[in-house]
């Protein structure tokens, strides 16, 4: 639980105050709309364009730093 909370405190900090804890929930539940919207227009556009493209996304899911974050978040890794 230590390093979700040092996790969640990083991107406070790093997200240049444009992310706040409001949306940090809202992406743990689903909703990652408050924090692409967090992004420059050309950072949301190539992640769109990741999550878009069945062979990027499959290689970028498939990283080690993927599959950390997503644990991180509470997600399953089965790989």
């Amino acid at each position: 639980m230590n390093n979700n909370k040092n996790f969640y405190e990083d991107i406070l900090k790093n997200g240049n105050g444009k992310i706040n804890k409001d949306a940090i929930n809202k992406a743990k539940n689903g909703d990652t709309s408050s924090l692409l919207n967090s992004l420059s227009p050309e950072d949301r556009k190539k992640v769109n364009d990741a999550l878009n493209d069945k062979e990027k996304l499959k290689q970028i899911l498939s990283s080690d730093a993927a599959k950390k974050l997503l644990n991180l978040l509470g997600g399953k890794n089965n790989g």
